[in-house]
C-alpha cells in the first residue's frame, strides 16, 4: 500500500510563509470548465498547465506553482536536453493559436538524487525558473501544492497535456486534453516483473483507468485533484507524469512522482518566487 507519502516530518504553514501572496488564490480552475482516452478541455479550464517546447517540438508538460517557477519532471532536463534550450508556453489551449505567452528558462534544478535507467526514473522532479514573473490572470494561475495530511487514494485524479493520443502516434494533440484516473495500490501495480523491479513506492505511485493514460509528450505534466479540505474548490498537484510501459496498457499503469514527498525540497528551490494562498 502507498502510505508514506501522506506523512512528512516537516509540516509547512502556507498561510504564514513569507513568500505567499494572500491576495491571489492557487488551484482555482477557469470559468470555462491527448492524453490517451481523453477529451478536449474547455479553453483555460486548468490555467496552471504549461508546455515545455524544444524548438517547435512539444517536449514535456509542467505546472505553474509560483510567479517564477514551473514544476516538472527531472527527466525533462536530462538525456542531452539542457534547461536553457526550453521555451515555456503559458496560457495555451490550442497549439496553433499564438495568443499564449512564451518565456525562457533561466535555471533548472533536478532533485539531487535523480537517477534513471532504461525503464524508470527515481526522484523524477525538477523546478524550472523563468526569466520574468508570470502575470496571473483568469487564464493563467498557479496550482496548489498538497498538504501532508491529504489522502487522494479514493478520488478521481485528472491528468492533462498535449501529448500523443496513442502509442506510436507521429504527432501530439493540437488541443489540451484531459482524462480521469485513479491511484492503483502499490502492490497491485507491482504485478508485472518490470514494475516489481523498478517501482519505488516511497517516491512513485501508479494511476490508471481502463483505456486512459498519459503518453509521450505528457511527461512532466501534473496529476491533480480537488480535495474536501477546500470543499473541492481548489485543485492540488498530486503527482508528476514520470514513466510507464507503452500507453494505456492494462497491466502497466502510468507511474507518477509523489509531489507530497518533496514539499520541503520544492519550497527550498522556489524561495525567489511568490505563492498564492
Amino acid at each position: 500500500m502507498i502510505y508514506t507519502w501522506f506523512v512528512l516530518s516537516l509540516v509547512i504553514s502556507w498561510a504564514h510563509a513569507s513568500n505567499v501572496n494572500q491576495s491571489c488564490e492557487c488551484g482555482i480552475a477557469g470559468t470555462n470548465r491527448r492524453i490517451v482516452g481523453g477529451t478536449t478541455v474547455q479553453p483555460h479550464a486548468y490555467p496552471w498547465l504549461v508546455s515545455l517546447m524544444l524548438g517547435p517540438k512539444l517536449h514535456c508538460g509542467g505546472a505553474i506553482i509560483t510567479d517564477l517557477h514551473i514544476l516538472s519532471a527531472g527527466h525533462c532536463i536530462t538525456f542531452g536536453v539542457h534547461y536553457r534550450e526550453l521555451t515555456v508556453y503559458i496560457g495555451m489551449h490550442d497549439r496553433l493559436d499564438t495568443s499564449y505567452v512564451t518565456q525562457h528558462v533561466v535555471n533548472g534544478v533536478k532533485h539531487p538524487h535523480f537517477t534513471s535507467n532504461a525503464v524508470r526514473d527515481i526522484n523524477d522532479i525538477a523546478i524550472l525558473t523563468l526569466e520574468n514573473k508570470i502575470e496571473f490572470t483568469e487564464n493563467v494561475r498557479p496550482i496548489c501544492l498538497p498538504e501532508p495530511s491529504m489522502d487522494f487514494r479514493k478520488v478521481p485524479l485528472t491528468v492533462a497535456g498535449w501529448g500523443k493520443t496513442r502509442q506510436g502516434a507521429l504527432t501530439s494533440s493540437r488541443y489540451l486534453l484531459e482524462t480521469k484516473v485513479q491511484i492503483v495500490d502499490g502492490e497491485k501495480c507491482k504485478k508485472s516483473n518490470i514494475y516489481k523491479e523498478n517501482l519505488v513506492t516511497d517516491s512513485m505511485m501508479c494511476a490508471y483507468s481502463l483505456g486512459k493514460d498519459a503518453c509521450q509528450g505528457d511527461s512532466g505534466g501534473p496529476l491533480f485533484s480537488t480535495h474536501k479540505k477546500s470543499d473541492n474548490k481548489k485543485w492540488y498537484q498530486v503527482g508528476i507524469v514520470s514513466w510507464g510501459i507503452d500507453c494505456a496498457m492494462p497491466d502497466y499503469p502510468g507511474v507518477y512522482t509523489i509531489v507530497a514527498n518533496y514539499i520541503p525540497w520544492i519550497k527550498k528551490q522556489t524561495e525567489t518566487g511568490t505563492y498564492c494562498a
